[in-house]
């Protein structure tokens, strides 16, 4: 069900400055409920690893990765 961005809206600036932290505190655990529930439908593994999910994730625990400074550098930031 689709609702309107408008009327979000509307009701948005009808709130008062003071409740608004309320509000935004509130949509924030609404959105990590929704999360956690949809995490929580995931059905759990149970079949074992193979030897190349094995391999690769060795491989990344071997990786130092790059620092936020090379990074920002790279993506040219």
């Amino acid at each position: 069900m689709a609702l309107p961005k408008d009327r979000f809206d509307r009701l948005f600036q009808q709130i008062p400055e003071s409740e608004k932290k309320s509000l935004l505190d509130y949509m924030e655990y609404l959105a990590e409920r929704a999360m956690k529930k949809a995490w929580e439908s995931i059905d759990e593994v149970d079949e074992p690893l193979t030897e190349e999910e094995k391999k690769e994730i060795a491989k990344a625990k071997e990786d130092d990765g790059i620092s936020l400074e090379e990074l920002k550098r790279e993506l040219k930031l």
